[in-house]
C-alpha cells in the first residue's frame, strides 16, 4: 500500500511570518527615529524663534549716590543714613551701622539680575505680597531728599529666595535674596564693636596695672609679680573684640566695676554693672549704657590680678616657704 505524500508547507509559512515581523520592526524603528528627529527639530525651531530676554540689573540707579535707606515691614521701620561717609542710625542716638553687614547686602543687591518674571499682572501683587498695601519688606532708597526707588520683597518660593517687585512695575520676579537679611529693627544694624579697645597698651583693673613691653606684658605696680602672657593676651583679645548687644533703657542700678584702657586711639574708661541677671557697660566717650552678654562681662570686668599671674612652680613654692621660715626664726 502506497503511503500518501503530504506537502510540507509549514516551514515556508514560518519564514513568511518571520520576514513580515522583521519588516514591521524595521518600519516601527524607522518611524520612531523620524518622530524623535521631528521633536528635536520642533524644539530647536521654537528655541530659536523664542525671543531671548537680556538680564537686567535690579538696581537701575547710581547706587553710590544713595545716602539713605528706609526698610519697613507691616509694623516696624528702620532708617540708615550716610553722614561724612559713615552709615549711622539717626533714630538710635546717631550710633554707627555695622558697615560689613551693610556692604555685604549692598553687594548682593548690586549683583542681583532680573530675567523672566513669574507674573506680570497687577492682580498677582497681593498674592505674592509685593503690593503697596501688602508686603513683607519695602526698601526705599534716597539721594538726599529725592527718592530713587522702592523695592518690595514678598513671599518666598524656596530657600533663600524671595518674590520681588520694583515700584511702578507690574512684573514680579523670583531672586536669590532673603527678607530676613533686611531687618527692620535698629539693634540688628548696630555696630556691635563700637566700644572695643583696639590694640591696648596699658590696662588698669580693680587691683592690677598691666603695661605692654614689646610682645609681652608686666605689672606696672608690682615688679616682683610675673604676668602670664597667655592670660594677658586673652584679656587684650577680649578688649579688642569687645561686643555689645543693644542700647540699654535707662541707667542700670548696681555696683560699678571700673576699667581704664590706654590705646593709640585714646584712653577709655569703662564702667561695668551687673543688675539682676543682666550685664551693662558704659564708656566715657558715650553717655549711654549698653547691654552685654555674661560671657563678655566675665572675661573682662571680673578679671583680677590673681587671674593674670604666672603659675608658681613647686620649686618656687618651696623657696618662698623656706624664706618665710628663715624670716620667722630671725624674728624670734
Amino acid at each position: 500500500m502506497n503511503a500518501s505524500i503530504q506537502p510540507q508547507s509549514t516551514p515556508v509559512y514560518r519564514e513568511n511570518v518571520i520576514t513580515t515581523k522583521h519588516g514591521w520592526s524595521r518600519q516601527l524603528l524607522l518611524l520612531l527615529v523620524v518622530q524623535v528627529l521631528l521633536v528635536i527639530g520642533i524644539y530647536a525651531y521654537q528655541h530659536q524663534a523664542q525671543p531671548q530676554l537680556e538680564a537686567q540689573a535690579l538696581l537701575d540707579m547710581n547706587i553710590d549716590s544713595v545716602d539713605k535707606w528706609v526698610i519697613s515691614d507691616a509694623s516696624n521701620s528702620v532708617t540708615l543714613v550716610k553722614s561724612a561717609n559713615v552709615w549711622q542710625l539717626p533714630e538710635l542716638h546717631q550710633l554707627p551701622v555695622e558697615a560689613q553687614k551693610l556692604d555685604s547686602l549692598l553687594d548682593k543687591l548690586k549683583g542681583t539680575k532680573l530675567t523672566w518674571p513669574v507674573a506680570t499682572t497687577e492682580s498677582s501683587h497681593e498674592r505674592f505680597e509685593v503690593a503697596e498695601s501688602k508686603f513683607q519688606r519695602r526698601i526705599s532708597l534716597f539721594a538726599g531728599d529725592k527718592k530713587l526707588g522702592d523695592i518690595f520683597f514678598g513671599t518666598s518660593p524656596g530657600f533663600k529666595k524671595v518674590h520681588l517687585r520694583r515700584a511702578g512695575e507690574k512684573a514680579v520676579y523670583a531672586v536669590e535674596l532673603s527678607s530676613f537679611e533686611f531687618s527692620t529693627t535698629d539693634k540688628d544694624w548696630l555696630e556691635t564693636e563700637l566700644l572695643a579697645a583696639k590694640q591696648p597698651r596699658q590696662i588698669r583693673g580693680s587691683d592690677y596695672q598691666l603695661q605692654q613691653e614689646g610682645d609681652n606684658w608686666r605689672f606696672a605696680d608690682d615688679a616682683s609679680a610675673k604676668v602670664d602672657n597667655n592670660k594677658a593676651r586673652a584679656l587684650v583679645d577680649a578688649l579688642s573684640g569687645f561686643m555689645v548687644q543693644e542700647v540699654a533703657v535707662g541707667k542700670p542700678e548696681g555696683e560699678a566695676i571700673r576699667l581704664e584702657v590706654n590705646t593709640a586711639a585714646g584712653e577709655w574708661q569703662y564702667e561695668f554693672i551687673k543688675a539682676g541677671d543682666d550685664y551693662f557697660v558704659r564708656r566715657n566717650d558715650r553717655d549711654l549704657f549698653f547691654k552685654v552678654s555674661a560671657y563678655e562681662f566675665e572675661r573682662i570686668a571680673q578679671i583680677k590680678k590673681a587671674d593674670l599671674l604666672e603659675p608658681v612652680t613647686p620649686a618656687e613654692e618651696g623657696a618662698v616657704a623656706g624664706q618665710e621660715t628663715v624670716t620667722e626664726e630671725n624674728a624670734d
